[in-house]
């Protein structure tokens, strides 16, 4: 097992890796609320419908797709986002740019399915923020001109 923090790592980079793990493990727990309090969704769907042709089955099946497919994209999405930030820990320079790309598809997406899921992103994306410190990019790069 690695210690947290290797010889020679900037505190950022390790903080910013840290940070990146808790945003996206917030994250999924987020989205397992959410899978676990569907019928509360679909109570808030009920009352908002003004359609009659629309039944409560249909919002029921409706909403429990919506929370299934955004608890596998979370996922997904979090066990790209540790990867790069392992990436990156480990002195891969290029791995930031996945990770941005990652983390912005990831936020996009909670602001659409999970409120509380912003917030659980936005700690995930001050990590990256910690990556792009000049103390971070020069780490990295000396990292990747020894290489």
């Amino acid at each position: 097992m690695k210690s947290p923090k290797e010889p020679g790592t900037p505190g950022a980079i390790t903080a910013g890796y840290w940070l990146v793990v808790a945003g996206s493990a917030l994250g999924v727990l987020s989205a397992l609320y959410m899978a676990f309090n569907t019928d509360l969704l679909v109570d808030a769907a009920v009352r908002a419908n003004r359609d009659p042709k629309i039944t409560r089955d249909m919002l029921v099946s409706s909403t429990t797709v919506v929370v299934v497919v955004s608890l596998v994209v979370t996922v997904v999405l979090a066990g790209l986002a540790v990867w790069f930030a392992g990436k990156v820990r480990s002195g891969l320079k290029k791995s930031r740019t996945g990770l941005m790309i990652t983390l912005l598809i990831g936020l996009f997406f909670q602001m659409i399915t999970n409120v509380l899921g912003v917030v659980t992103a936005l700690v995930a994306v001050s990590g990256l923020v910690l990556f792009y410190f000049r103390q971070s990019s020069d780490h990295l790069t000396e990292r990747e001109q020894a290489a």
